[in-house]
């Protein structure tokens, strides 16, 4: 081979790596570009799903406290019952409530009342009750009573 067959041969593989070379950035960038693009593009979705996943959450929540809210709301009122000799009147609304007992020497007592609609527990004072509303029945039964207690105390509304 000739010295100038040589150069030529070497000079267009020069050209020849060169070319490819930039091509391939130009690959890369391109490739780059569309990588960002895809990327974004899927954070924008990822986003919207987000989003999408709040609402949701949002309103199931705001149905369960719509739902809490019209329990109690059936609860509100005035009830009275006598229980272990004593006048009990009892008085809701919302979730918050008193409870007065009127003893038979004449003193009475309030205790504060605090219900909890999707459990359907009061908390009346330091104890815990489980309540059932029956028409206008009110039933409180003690969470810790045992089966052989019947401290079982029965409202009716007023």
């Amino acid at each position: 081979m000739t010295i100038s067959k040589k150069i030529t041969f070497s000079a267009l593989t020069a050209l020849a790596a060169i070319a490819l070379a930039a091509c391939g950035s130009s690959n890369q960038e391109q490739t780059g570009q569309s990588s960002q693009a895809q990327s974004v593009s899927s954070s924008s979705a990822a986003e919207s799903s987000s989003a999408g996943s709040s609402s949701s959450a949002g309103s199931s929540s705001s149905a369960a406290s719509a739902s809490e809210n019209q329990e109690t709301a059936q609860l509100d009122g005035s009830y009275q019952a006598n229980y272990d000799g004593e006048q009990l009147t009892l008085e809701i609304s919302g979730t918050t409530g008193s409870l007065t007992q009127f003893e038979a020497e004449g003193q009475s007592e309030v205790k504060q009342v605090q219900i909890d609609s999707s459990n359907q527990t009061m908390v009346i004072g330091d104890d815990v009750k489980r309540y059932r509303l029956d028409g206008d029945q009110l039933t409180l039964e003690d969470l810790s009573q045992e089966a052989s207690d019947d401290d079982t105390m029965i409202f009716s509304r007023q």
